[in-house]
């Protein structure tokens, strides 16, 4: 699993500039959901990205459905973020996680 973290400057908010800019302006993305809390692009159906906030860190989970994917989705999202947001934002960092299997039930005998 990819986790995109989006450091912005200070005073400034992360999370709530996408979601201005995301609902009033792109013309590329959009929001899936009421809570505008799931992104997808709109020019292929490749999975979504879930994003929150923590204290005006934008924090998202890139969630393909296939894993190969994962890359298409990382690379529209930093790239929209950069031409964006270029003045507001302090840092991007790209976080990878191993995804846990699940864990196997113990039959009783």
């Amino acid at each position: 699993m990819l986790i995109v973290q989006v450091v912005p400057r200070a005073g400034k908010d992360a999370y709530k500039l996408l979601r201005y800019k995301v609902t009033h302006e792109a013309k590329t993305w959009d929001w899936s959901n009421r809570k505008k809390t799931r992104l997808t692009h709109k020019q292929k159906d490749r999975g979504h990205i879930e994003v929150g906030s923590a204290k005006g860190i934008l924090v998202a989970n890139i969630k393909s459905k296939n894993p190969a994917d994962a890359f298409f989705l990382v690379e529209k999202f930093v790239g929209r973020l950069v031409a964006w947001f270029e003045n507001e934002l302090a840092a991007i960092n790209l976080q990878f996680l191993q995804e846990e299997a699940p864990k196997k039930r113990r039959r009783r005998k």
